[in-house]
């Protein structure tokens, strides 16, 4: 099978949970993978991730001077390679050519065939250069701001790789209308469901009796609600960022009379943080908002079953950024958490009338309608929705099912190269 060089910007990085599941999946799948990122991220990064950073090679380790190791490897593709360098305006030529030969060096010596980028810019174009230079195949897979807010030379890249990777529907639609004759497929950004699981026995042994247990829980909940002694919690977890719609979903919990209320965590960290805690004070929503900072994605499997539910208003931001397949919507439904987000791009593939609720993007009115509504659902319809829910994520986006997707594209790629 092809060894893969994953070409990543900067790694590993905390909130990119989904760069690392793929890879663990990649590697379960039989295939080797090589982590090769432009530079070391300085920020915390995911605990399970360290194997992978202890193996992951940073072309700003390297001197300039590798570049020239690579000039044996070039093969017949240095013209296209050349074409590409010049008709792309993202990066410098010397820089975008400079880089992609550290890159084809080092991927030639760790016998990487095929590489694969995430975020389709710097990393992308790089990967482009250096799989032609040396008659290697190359991929890579749109996200969010890379494809909606900071394109760089989208339709070219779109026409010289051997194909594109995108994580919705909507996306795929959208990179076709840029190039009409890519090659373009459908890979969902996966969960790994022998981590994400709820923290309570689910075997179909227990299933009738953790439905029991539950049900008396939510049921007592529910006569509690709205009293002085018990309110509601709910969880928000991304970065804090326009495109996760926090002014629309704190404008929403104002919106609830205090007496019914829930409290709402915020975990993440983000360019918004100074604004939101501002906000919070100023609409006298302190004792209700908590901001826990950035957590580890292990925080989040083990404190889940202290929230009612998670709450992720998606919404569309003023540079056109957006969410486009939000990995944490399908983590909450493999543990089984109940899911409030809104009508947009990847949820409403991941998300059913039966397996959570949405609401439209930029309406607090409605959201804030739709969590009353949450907690005045039947116990039933809330087991049924978190067992759907579960049921959905584990058939359809598990990381294993999409790495085999993967994986078939690379190998057939590579057998008609």
């Amino acid at each position: 099978m092809n060894k893969i060089a994953y070409v990543l910007s900067s790694y590993p990085v905390l909130s990119e949970t989904f760069v690392s599941t793929e890879m663990r999946a990649m590697e379960a799948c039989g295939h080797e993978v090589q982590p090769i990122a432009f530079n070391h991220y300085e920020g915390e990064f995911q605990e399970q991730d360290t194997d992978l950073k202890d193996r992951t090679l940073f072309l700003s380790d390297y001197s300039k001077s590798i570049a020239l190791k690579a000039l044996p490897a070039i093969g017949i593709g240095i013209g296209k390679a050349i074409k590409f360098a010049l008709l792309q305006k993202g990066i410098s030529f010397y820089s975008l050519v400079g880089n992609a030969l550290k890159l084809a060096y080092l991927a030639k010596r760790t016998h990487c065939t095929h590489f694969h980028a995430h975020f389709c810019q710097g990393a992308a174009a790089t990967a482009i250069v250096a799989a032609r230079l040396c008659g290697a195949t190359v991929s890579f897979v749109g996200h969010g701001y890379d494809v909606y807010a900071t394109p760089q030379d989208l339709p070219l890249k779109l026409a010289s790789v051997d194909f594109a990777i995108a994580v919705c529907k909507d996306m795929v639609s959208d990179f076709k209308e840029l190039s009409p004759k890519v090659n373009v497929s459908l890979v969902y950004c996966g969960i790994e469901p022998n981590r994400f699981k709820p923290t309570h026995i689910h075997n179909n042994r227990h299933e009738f009796v953790l439905n029991l247990i539950e049900f008396k829980e939510f049921k007592a909940f529910q006569k509690k609600f709205g009293k002085k002694d018990k309110k509601g919690k709910l969880l928000f977890i991304g970065r804090l960022c326009e495109t996760k719609g926090l002014f629309t979903l704190l404008a929403a919990l104002r919106l609830i009379p205090k007496e019914h209320r829930p409290q709402l965590d915020l975990v993440g960290d983000g360019v918004l943080r100074e604004q939101l805690i501002e906000y919070v004070k100023k609409n006298k929503l302190s004792q209700f908002v908590n901001f826990l900072g950035a957590k580890q994605s292990s925080w989040f499997i083990e404190s889940s079953k202290n929230y009612d539910a998670m709450v992720a208003p998606f919404e569309l931001a003023s540079n056109g950024d957006r969410d486009t397949g939000p990995v944490v919507v399908k983590e909450a439904m493999a543990l089984k958490l109940p899911v409030i987000t809104t009508y947009f791009m990847g949820c409403n593939e991941f998300l059913t009338r039966s397996t959570g609720l949405r609401v439209p993007p930029k309406d607090p009115i409605k959201l804030a309608s739709m969590i009353k509504q949450f907690y005045r659902m039947p116990v039933f319809d809330v087991l049924c929705m978190k067992n759907n829910a579960y049921k959905r994520v584990c058939d359809l986006y598990t990381a294993q099912k999409q790495a085999r997707k993967l994986s078939s594209l690379i190998e057939n790629t590579a057998n008609h190269f």
